[in-house]
Formats: C-alpha cells, structure tokens, sequence
C-alpha cells in the first residue's frame, strides 16, 4: 500500500510523511545511482589503464632490465 504525502509517517515521527521520510528514500536512491556510476567510471577507467600498459609493454623503444634483447618475431624481450 502507498503512503499519501500528507498521511502521518510511518516512522511515529508525527510529522508529514513528506516532511519526514519522503526525502530520505528519494536521496538514498540518488545516492545509489551516484555510486553505481561511480564505480563503473572507475572500472571503465582502470580498464583503460590496463590497455594502455599492455600496448605499451609491447613497444620495442619501452626498455626492459639488463641483458634483455626485443625479439621482432616474438615481439616481446628475451
């Protein structure tokens, strides 16, 4: 069943259901929705960092450790 927004919240607050807890669960909801882009912008942007090293180790000019040799076959040091 809905609660009116003049009906008396559910809470015991006394108070306005609009006045009172209406607010409440419309930002905790917008919190959310927040959050979740949040972290897909996070995710999204980690992916992108995870790429951009992958193509860069494979760069011949990257420099790898002492006594390793870029092999053009392989494309990758020996």
């Amino acid at each position: 069943m809905k609660i009116g927004r003049n009906a008396p919240c559910p809470c015991g607050s006394g108070k306005k259901y609009k006045n009172c807890c209406l607010n409440k669960e419309a930002s905790s909801g917008a919190f959310k929705q927040k959050l979740l882009a949040a972290v897909i912008v996070l995710i999204m942007l980690a992916g992108l960092i995870a790429v951009f090293a992958a193509f860069r180790s494979h760069e011949p000019s990257s420099g790898a450790g002492p006594g390793l040799v870029w092999s053009e076959e392989h494309q990758h040091w020996h």
